[in-house]
């Protein structure tokens, strides 16, 4: 995988989050950097996706931050990303060694504990790769009498362990599946609702939570949330009441559902339970890294038994949360306070800042 940087020749100056990190490359970077920025986002390898422009309206983007973007400027503001093989926030491993004393999902660490034993004690587990993103690869595992099932297979007790220790070997991890809050049960069948929270650092240094968007299970056979594996998406107001939620269609619109599109469950007016302690959990998860990560997107599991940090994301995507408080991030507060950070960038972090780089573990 790369970071890519690319540069439009011309530039329009409307969006001014956009102009500050595109006006501080170029004040920075050598002539022959520059054009071969220009090459790139000459040849489509910058700006909005298709995908992008098919759910966010011109509006939007034009405040907006696009995912091809985001990167490159991430990668500025959060140095203790690189190298992969020591972020707390890429490497599922380290996450949840560095989170110790955070509310967690219980897990094994073949290493330090007898993996079958901890499995006759579950039912119901989640495996999940490292350095992976989007629900990419986590599968789900139900105790269903002797052995396990995964989606439609069964799995012995045998064949589970050795695969959930290769996983380990790769640097994945192995975890119990937290029960749905009862007030979210109807609202997302098969996987863990999660509340996506953006914090930044503000002008006194101290996290801050600026944007957030539930995400919601619109059922079926992967035990994920994600938006762009066909679940649904949701603003959350100050006072936790939910709005309508979007639907991802795939080279189709996103669909708007005031009501769940599986169980009929009322979504819009509905309150999410747990909203503050849910923010107050990122806050306090962002104190403990803030020296190397000015922004983090956080995914909050809204339990049975209260919130629980699931991950943080050094590269925290754009598009949902733009799609669900329909506007551009660069008209918001954290649109502010990437501004902030940006301007104050130290001029050799800038110039180390390449057209293209490897993001090496």
């Amino acid at each position: 995988m790369f970071t890519i940087r690319a540069l439009p020749v011309r530039r329009d100056g409307g969006n001014s989050l956009l102009a500050a990190y595109r006006d501080g490359l170029t004040r920075h970077w050598p002539p022959a950097r520059r054009l071969a920025s220009h090459a790139l986002a000459l040849a489509g390898r910058g700006g909005w996706s298709a995908a992008e422009r098919l759910y966010l309206g011109d509006a939007v983007r034009a405040q907006g931050l696009s995912m091809a973007d985001r990167k490159g400027l991430h990668r500025l503001l959060n140095p203790g990303a690189f190298p992969l093989s020591i972020n707390i926030l890429k490497n599922k491993q380290l996450f949840a060694n560095w989170a110790q004393g955070l509310p967690l999902p219980d897990a094994c660490d073949p290493d330090a504990m007898d993996l079958d034993a901890w499995l006759a004690g579950q039912s119901d587990i989640i495996a999940k790769p490292s350095y992976r993103s989007k629900g990419q690869g986590v599968e789900r595992f139900v105790r269903q009498g002797d052995g396990w099932r995964n989606k439609d297979q069964y799995v012995s007790p045998v064949h589970l362990a050795v695969s959930l220790r290769a996983l380990w070997r790769q640097g994945g991890v192995i975890q119990q599946r937290l029960p749905t809050h009862a007030a979210l049960a109807d609202l997302s069948p098969g996987a863990l609702p999660t509340l996506r929270v953006v914090t930044c650092l503000n002008e006194s240094g101290a996290p801050e939570a600026c944007a957030m968007a539930l995400r919601l299970s619109a059922g079926g056979p992967r035990p994920v949330d994600n938006f762009n594996a066909g679940n649904l998406v949701l603003a959350v107001d100050d006072a936790g009441r939910c709005g309508a939620a979007w639907r991802s269609g795939g080279a189709r619109p996103p669909s708007r559902h005031s009501r769940h599109p599986a169980t009929g469950a009322p979504i819009e007016g509905a309150l999410l339970p747990d909203h503050d302690a849910a923010l107050a959990l990122a806050i306090r998860a962002h104190d403990r890294c803030r020296a190397g990560f000015t922004v983090i997107g956080w995914d909050i599991g809204i339990t049975a038994q209260g919130p629980v940090l699931v991950e943080g994301n050094w590269n925290p995507g754009t598009d949902i949360i733009q799609l669900v408080e329909g506007r551009g991030i660069g008209a918001g507060r954290l649109g502010a306070l990437y501004r902030h950070a940006l301007a104050r960038v130290p001029a050799d972090q800038w110039r180390a800042a390449a057209v293209a780089q490897r993001d090496r573990k």
